[in-house]
């Protein structure tokens, strides 16, 4: 991951994915520290959880016999 994305995106990724992990439901994302929004538009359906001022995770909720969520990307979309 720090070869990829470097160092300090690489430690917001891991402290996003600890969120999803502790989340009950994606409501009890809007009061973690990621500043997760559900996005509109082209990406509705996606969620957004800020990795540093420009980059954002990208998820997508994924039901099954399970919940789950689907990394959708990385991106710098500012």
């Amino acid at each position: 991951m720090q070869r990829r994305l470097g160092v300090e995106r690489a430690k917001k990724l891991r402290l996003r994915i600890a969120e999803l992990r502790r989340a009950v439901d994606f409501d009890d994302l809007l009061v973690m520290p990621g500043l997760w929004e559900m996005l509109s538009a082209d990406r509705s359906g996606q969620w957004s959880g800020r990795l540093t001022r420009n980059w954002r995770l990208i998820v997508r909720p994924e039901v099954d016999d399970q919940v789950a969520v689907l990394v959708v990307e990385i991106v710098d979309y500012h």
